[in-house]
């Protein structure tokens, strides 16, 4: 049998072994939201608040979880009515309003976030070198689809002018410039508060690097 399709073969079951994990992930999601009185959506908006730190726009939010404006508008405004978010003027704009979480908001995302509990079990299975090689593969899967344009653009490391890519991680650390800081490839954030965006030519040459590098 050829490369090429032992190359479709395997393509295909990591895509079908994906749609499984997608189907537990969604099950498991709908039956914690609805245990909560929530949907999902509103469930992924609180964790999302929660993580922020800050308030949102309405536009953040539908950008940051791949909504529709329309989708983000009727989430958050049933989530007021619940009393676990409130909308304030931003003191940029005082015409914008962004969104923020109550105490009880807080709350129920810090139970949102603790849903995929089920799949940190799974992967505690996995052997240390096991998790780490499976993380970095993650991370090269959702840079590509950021770069296809199928989900959002994340805070990542790999895209941050801060980040100093490593040509093998098992030999020298990669390293961030704006904490000081050696990191291995389990270190390496999705959404990091200090990431700042590197010129494209900067991320093309780093991301060439890091997607080839020995592992």
């Amino acid at each position: 049998m050829s490369e090429g399709v032992h190359g479709e073969q395997a393509t295909g079951r990591v895509t079908h072994s994906l749609l499984r994990l997608s189907t537990a992930m969604r099950s498991q999601a709908w039956e914690w939201a609805e245990s909560a009185g929530l949907t999902p959506t509103q469930g992924e908006i609180l964790v999302l608040l929660m993580q922020r730190k800050h308030p949102l726009r309405l536009g953040e939010i539908a950008r940051e979880t791949a909504l529709t404006a329309a989708t983000a508008s009727d989430a958050v405004s049933t989530l007021e009515a619940k009393g676990l978010v409130e909308k304030r003027r931003t003191t940029e704009d005082a015409r914008a309003l962004a969104v923020k979480l109550t105490a009880r908001g807080r709350s129920a995302a810090k139970r949102a976030q603790q849903w995929p509990e089920f799949l940190a079990e799974a992967i505690g299975t996995l052997r240390n070198d096991e998790q780490v090689l499976f993380y970095r593969t993650m991370i090269k899967m959702i840079r590509q689809l950021e770069m296809q344009g199928d989900i959002p653009s994340h805070r990542m490391c790999v895209t941050c002018k801060y980040f100093e890519v490593s040509k093998n991680p098992k030999k020298a650390a990669h390293r961030c410039a704006a904490l000081d800081l050696a990191i291995g490839d389990v270190d390496l954030r999705l959404d990091c508060p200090v990431q700042e965006e590197a010129d494209s030519l900067t991320q093309k040459k780093v991301w060439k690097i890091f997607a080839q590098a020995a592992v």
